[in-house]
């Protein structure tokens, strides 16, 4: 009985505790916003009872609330984009007036309704208020037009961290591309659609050996949040890193994009130039498609996205592939099940760019002897020519 008691005691401090902490609640998370304000008559009076709607202008999804006795009223766990709102009380003007949702962010926008003469609506064409009067966080939005027409080499995620106040770009490989307020870029978080998108070992944003964080076609909007305050953010001390990916509409849209860097487009390093070393090769293709819209306006939607990079850099070191001899010595041992494979394997070598120019320039042509194969051939490798060397003429300095 006594424990009955206590959890009985326990649970009601809970329940006032939760009571008096919901109306300060922001209400959003690291793929949300929400929209907040007060509905009020010509004398500044409140609005009791009047009636808001929330519209979403990309999918049409729409929902409704009504103002408490104070003539406030909230919008929580939006996803990010474009809205139109509309208020409507008994004796009074409708108005409506359009307003952005960003991740992590609350939109203010306060209604003051006229007294009704006639059938009016009053549209206000203003966007809502960005100031900020929800917590302190000191966030950077990145709106979808700044998605698609910022300059970003290389199409990489990462790339939006340095637009941010307080971000410095770290020239030192293996720890991360920026640091915020001189905080180390190991402690930066990314995330996309609010699933953590960091390197386990190093705690870096994933990426491949570009260094770069590929996806940039596919985010619709992106948040950086330099100290998060409020109870969604606390992971780690750097940045915020949100991502929101897009999504289908109720309009067919999409984008074809195609970017390439050479040398000729670079100028040479200037020791190098000082040294009379000339310019190094190097030919980056990159590219991105997506397309979205409508399977059933207002209900369904789909969108799909494709993205690449090819980057050929040459090497000086040489690569080793299989001789003719050892070819066919593997191909006349194994079960016949498995010829396919090593044939196609095989073919990859053999038509790789200067493959067809490989020499046996190993010692013992090739043959360490420490492998032999049924019928007595040994492991040999060929060496082909050197990248550098084809493609050391202008004419490789092209897409490709």
């Amino acid at each position: 009985m006594k424990l009955s008691l206590v959890c009985l005691s326990l649970a009601a401090t809970l329940i006032l505790v939760g009571s008096l902490l919901a109306p300060t609640s922001s209400a959003q998370s690291l793929i949300s916003g929400s929209v907040t304000g007060t509905v009020t008559d010509p004398s500044g009076a409140a609005v009791p009872n009047a009636t808001v709607t929330l519209k979403s202008n990309d999918t049409g999804a729409a929902q409704s609330t009504t103002t408490n006795s104070t003539g406030a009223y909230r919008f929580s766990l939006l996803n990010p984009g474009s809205y139109g709102l509309f208020v409507k009380a008994p004796g009074f003007q409708g108005m409506q007036q359009n307003v952005s949702v960003a991740v992590g962010q609350s939109s203010t926008v306060d209604a003051k309704l006229e007294v009704a003469s006639a059938a009016t609506t009053v549209e206000v064409t203003a966007q809502g208020s960005v100031l900020q009067t929800d917590n302190g966080n000191v966030s950077t939005n990145i709106s979808p037009q700044i998605v698609a027409e910022m300059p970003n080499p290389g199409n990489d995620l990462s790339y939006y961290v340095q637009t941010a106040p307080g971000a410095t770009m770290n020239t030192q490989a293996g720890y991360g591309n920026s640091a915020t307020y001189g905080i180390s870029a190991t402690s930066n978080l990314f995330t996309v659609d609010g699933m953590n998108e960091n390197d386990p070992f190093l705690n870096l944003n994933n990426s491949g050996a570009t260094n770069l964080l590929l996806g940039a076609n596919d985010v619709q909007t992106a948040t950086v949040v330099n100290n998060g305050y409020s109870g969604e953010y606390g992971t780690l001390a750097g940045a915020n890193v949100n991502y929101v990916t897009k999504s289908g509409t109720n309009k067919f849209h999409g984008n074809l994009e195609y970017f390439w860097n050479g040398r000729v487009l670079n100028a040479n390093d200037w020791f190098l130039n000082n040294s009379g070393v000339p310019r190094s090769f190097d030919n980056a293709n990159q590219w991105a498609a997506s397309i979205g819209g409508p399977i059933k306006k207002d209900k369904t939607f789909f969108f799909l996205d494709s993205e690449g990079l090819r980057l050929l850099i040459p090497t000086s070191q040489p690569v080793n592939i299989p001789s003719p001899q050892f070819q066919a010595a593997t191909l006349a041992t194994i079960p016949a099940s498995e010829i396919p494979f090593y044939t196609q394997t095989f073919n990859l070598f053999n038509h790789a760019p200067g493959g067809a120019g490989a020499t046996n320039s190993l010692p013992a042509g090739g043959c360490d002897g420490t492998v032999t194969l049924p019928g007595g051939a040994r492991l040999c490798l060929e060496v082909p020519i050197e990248r550098q060397q084809s493609d050391n003429g202008m004419a490789a300095d092209r897409p490709g």
